[in-house]
């Protein structure tokens, strides 16, 4: 930098600069924005000093170019901001997780209850229509607990290889029937792109919440714009608190043409349950469930936004160097059930849960019994035997002993003992049961009573 990369400063204020200087002796400036001749950015720090050399005075004045200093400090302080970020979503999360278990114990005893409450009262219709909204009911709530556990990543997942412009054309069909007609979707769709290691389903979602985000931004209509590359980091690279090691990735850029959205909001808008919409209008877990997922699948995700501007978001997974596998959900048909003498020991800490599940069971033909802890179903198999009891259901989280304590504890007793693992918290139970042998299943509260019945004849048949 040379004194002529500075613009000309007006005489007034070289004047007054002067003056300063010879009335103090020294005078500092401080930081100054200008502009180079090229049109960049400079910022420098401007002091000047009063010196008596050989009976003469003189003003010697230094611009120092602390452009990449500040650059430098301004990159360290977005690396903190998002740290904290992340640290936050992290807290939140794990919040979020525990919260979610809670609830779907109330879920699984409600839903059971009004089940069976069904059953009972087959011939009554205003009954069955009275139970029927209350299980609708509970559906809302199983999607919302849902997706704050895909939000604190402990959620269910089917990761397989999969075709992420295959699954974008799969949710352009439901698209299509449920966005306004003032609005239209465009895509531009890169060719050959790799497979992402990913659960299609929470994919399908992801693309949906993202797509609802932007109906709801562009109320008189616009553009949503859906667009896939690959995409090379030749270095790691940070996107909302999450870095991403260097290599290859598929992107996704979800575009609107909307009403952006205020800089103020932008740190908050994965944050569970924010939202800037009238009460009643949203839940405020559409972002965030979005957030959750990307994570889930080692990505990152980036918004840029500016109000009247429209707002991207743009999400990188790792790219999968194989072929993707075609997504399809058949239907599948299990042949009826017959439990007519099965032997079921079902362990809960939650005496409804215990008294719920043990009815559903014992009007399907088992002999159910019931523990209300750990320790106690661990001695209940010690007195019966390795050979009595066909089948042990019991729940992840008791004080105490463990379900997967429990399981550890059974398998040195009776190791031909089937084992369904039961839990509110989502994959990390599937996950700590991965080395144990004698687990066998695992379904996720709050479970239907043909889910239940269903995961039973599939274990009794292995």
């Amino acid at each position: 930098m040379t004194i002529f990369d500075l613009p000309h400063d007006s005489e007034e204020n070289i004047r007054a600069n002067i003056q300063r200087v010879l009335q103090n002796g020294y005078w500092q400036l401080g930081e100054r924005l200008y502009y180079r001749a090229d049109g960049s950015l400079l910022q420098v720090e401007v002091y000047a000093a009063l010196l008596d050399l050989k009976d003469r005075r003189y003003i010697m004045a230094v611009a120092r170019d602390i452009t990449e200093r500040k650059r430098n400090e301004e990159e360290r302080q977005r690396m903190r901001e998002q740290l904290e970020q992340a640290r936050k979503m992290e807290t939140i999360g794990t919040l979020a997780a525990g919260v979610t278990h809670d609830f779907n114990n109330l879920l699984t005893a409600i839903v059971g209850n009004a089940e069976l409450l069904m059953a009972i009262y087959a011939d009554d219709p205003q009954i069955q229509n009275r139970v029927h909204q209350i299980l609708q009911a509970c559906e809302r709530g199983k999607n919302t607990v849902n997706a704050l556990l895909t939000f604190s990543r402990r959620g269910i997942t089917d990761t397989r290889p999969r075709d992420l412009n295959q699954l974008i054309l799969g949710v352009l069909q439901i698209l299509n029937h449920v966005l306004p007609a003032n609005i239209r979707v465009e895509t531009r769709l890169q060719d050959d792109l790799p497979a992402i290691h990913a659960d299609a389903t929470q994919i399908e979602q992801m693309i949906m919440n993202l797509c609802a985000n932007a109906r709801d931004a562009m109320p008189a209509g616009g553009i949503i714009t859906l667009r896939t590359c690959r995409m090379s980091l030749e270095s790691p690279r940070v996107f909302s608190g999450t870095e991403l090691p260097a290599g290859e990735y598929v992107c996704l850029e979800v575009q609107d043409t909307g009403e952006g959205i205020p800089p103020e909001y932008l740190p908050h808008i994965f944050e569970p349950f924010f939202t800037t919409k009238p009460v009643g209008k949203g839940t405020g877990l559409g972002l965030a469930t979005v957030y959750g997922i990307v994570l889930s699948h080692g990505g990152g995700i980036e918004v840029q936004s500016a109000p009247r501007e429209g707002t991207s978001f743009r999400i990188l997974l790792p790219a999968f160097e194989g072929k993707a596998e075609d997504y399809s959900s058949p239907e599948r048909q299990l042949p009826e059930h017959s439990f007519h003498g099965t032997r079921i020991l079902f362990v809960d800490d939650e005496e409804s849960i215990r008294a719920l599940v043990a009815e559903i069971l014992q009007r399907e033909g088992c002999q159910v019994e019931t523990a209300a802890s750990g320790e106690e179903a661990l001695q209940m198999v010690r007195e019966k035997g390795r050979l009595y009891y066909h089948l042990l259901i019991t729940d992840l989280t008791m004080p105490g002993l463990s379900g997967i304590h429990l399981a550890r504890q059974v398998y040195g007793v009776a190791p031909d003992l089937p084992i369904i693992l039961c839990s509110g918290y989502g994959a990390g139970a599937a996950e700590q049961a991965e080395d144990l042998p004698n687990v066998v299943c695992y379904i996720q509260k709050p479970y239907r009573r043909q889910q239940l019945l269903e995961v039973i004849q599939h274990v009794l048949e292995r």
